[in-house]
């Protein structure tokens, strides 16, 4: 397990029940936005800063929505950008890794 692994599964637990699922779609809709991203040749060219960058002002932004735009909820709103960022970037990464494995075994 990896740090970014850990810091997902010690912020998740904090968020309310009712924002998870909301945070978990959020999540998938960064990742296609940052793929997206990447097909930009300046983004591709700094792809290790950039990509996890967009991630975070994505996540940020999903995370204002999950919660209403409510300023009350400034913590939960940041916990679920936070969530949604490490997800994004944890499940781009995991699935590009099994896919250059399995280019590797073939």
């Amino acid at each position: 397990m990896n740090e970014l692994q850990l810091l997902f599964e010690a912020v998740t637990p904090l968020l309310p029940e009712a924002i998870v699922s909301r945070v978990l779609t959020y999540a998938a809709v960064t990742t296609a936005l940052v793929a997206l991203l990447r097909r930009i040749p300046w983004f591709e060219e700094r792809r290790k800063v950039a990509a996890p960058v967009a991630a975070l002002a994505i996540g940020q932004g999903f995370g204002w929505v999950a919660v209403g735009f409510d300023p009350a909820q400034w913590a939960t709103a940041i916990g679920a950008g936070l969530v949604i960022a490490l997800a994004a970037v944890g499940g781009y990464s995991g699935t590009k890794n099994v896919a250059q494995r399995a280019r590797k075994a073939a």
